[in-house]
């Protein structure tokens, strides 16, 4: 979707800064993410960033966003915040905050592009790439408590390779912090996606970094599957008695998956939050260790693997 347009704006500094929309991203109840043309001011060249925009009245957790990610601005594995700016458009106050953009997309739709499942040398590098994100959060005293593919962003890496990023710091909360619980049954309230959700969140109202890591199993065995975890559920309440209940993971796998995996996801998905290992753990289990000494090896990049694709249906043929 195209939308060009000019905006005029004030940067901290008191001046008229102009940003051209170029496209819009996505939206969401928080409001609209928008592609942007921006000056910088320093070379006069110019750069494009993702442009989170709300109404003012309704920014307090995209001003959350901005606070949190100034605190991670040297890691390499969460998205870059390049500031906030009040515009007026349409007669209304617009609080908007700057983002790197990810050319490459979410990570859903690299699921998408590599057909819906992602080989398992490749998930291991991604799963990786996840965890040091997660220990930076983690060691923070955060918790990202949305985890999911749609909140992990794909960029251009070394080689032509991608890297992951962990995005949208919205629903994030402090270790220890309580998340609201409604009062009955059909009224249950979860702290993120409900399908990411672990068990505690049901029956308890503490937070943990635990959150995260059963989150990271059900992303892990959707880059796998292509499934959405808990795939087919009518309702939060009947997919609250499965979270609770199941003895078997989110997701069935259809494909062979190694010992190493198999064991990786187990400790991502124990039922009781204090057993399930921490992302510092989890680092340096051999799922994510095996085939880490020359990551080239192990993380084609897409061009190499349509390329691969490629040539198999010519042999197909």
């Amino acid at each position: 979707m195209t939308d060009v347009s000019i905006v005029s704006e004030f940067d901290g500094n008191g001046m008229i800064v102009e940003r051209t929309k170029v496209k819009t991203l996505g939206s969401g109840s928080f409001g609209q993410v928008h592609l942007a043309k921006l000056p910088n001011l320093i070379s006069g060249d110019y750069f494009f960033a993702a442009v989170k925009s709300c109404a003012y009245s309704c920014s307090d957790s995209i001003q959350k966003e901005l606070y949190v990610l100034r605190q991670f601005q040297d890691s390499d594995k969460i998205i870059k915040c390049f500031g906030d700016v009040v515009s007026f458009e349409e007669e209304v106050t617009v609080y908007n905050l700057f983002l790197e953009y990810a050319s490459g997309g979410t990570l859903r739709d690299l699921i998408r592009r590599y057909g819906g499942s992602i080989p398992e040398p490749v998930v291991k590098c991604y799963t990786k790439m996840l965890l040091e994100g997660l220990r930076c959060i983690h060691s923070e005293g955060y918790v990202h408590c949305d985890l999911k593919p749609e909140n992990i962003l794909v960029f251009p890496g070394c080689d032509s390779n991608e890297t992951l990023k962990i995005a949208d710091f919205g629903l994030v909360r402090r270790a220890n912090e309580n998340h609201a619980v409604e009062g009955g049954p059909k009224e249950l309230k979860f702290p993120g996606t409900p399908l990411y959700m672990p068990p505690e969140t049901i029956v308890k109202r503490h937070i943990s970094p635990a959150l995260d890591i059963w989150s990271l199993g059900c992303v892990v065995l959707q880059m796998i599957t292509g499934k959405l975890p808990w795939d087919g559920m009518k309702d939060k309440m009947e997919l609250a008695i499965k979270i609770l209940f199941s003895r078997n993971p989110p997701n069935k796998i259809s494909k062979p998956l190694s010992d190493q995996g198999k064991d990786f996801l187990i400790k991502c998905f124990a039922r009781k939050s204090d057993e399930r290992w921490t992302a510092d753990m989890l680092l340096s289990h051999p799922f994510v260790t095996a085939t880490q000494e020359k990551s080239d090896d192990c993380l084609p990049s897409m061009e190499e693997f349509e390329a691969c694709l490629c040539d198999m249906s010519i042999l197909v043929e």
